[in-house]
């Protein structure tokens, strides 16, 4: 279950962090992204920074992540 409270960094429990991985493992598999790219790690400040404005929503942390990544420039073969 996902905590409705946050910290500074909008983490509390090692449920969040799951979550917030399984989404990013999610967008980057569809979005055909090794998770060892700099596109990887702009949507992994990009997840982060969404939970910590206060979205906990799978879905919603879902389809705004596929929207960066879609707004990512693609450099070589990912």
């Amino acid at each position: 279950m996902v905590s409705n409270t946050s910290s500074m960094s909008g983490i509390d429990y090692p449920s969040d962090l799951a979550l917030l991985k399984q989404v990013f493992d999610r967008v980057c598999a569809e979005a055909g992204i090794s998770v060892s790219s700099m596109q990887a790690e702009r949507l992994s400040v990009s997840v982060m920074a969404l939970f910590s404005d206060g979205e906990f929503d799978e879905t919603v942390l879902h389809e705004r992540l596929k929207l960066d990544a879609r707004s990512l420039p693609r450099t070589g073969s990912v």
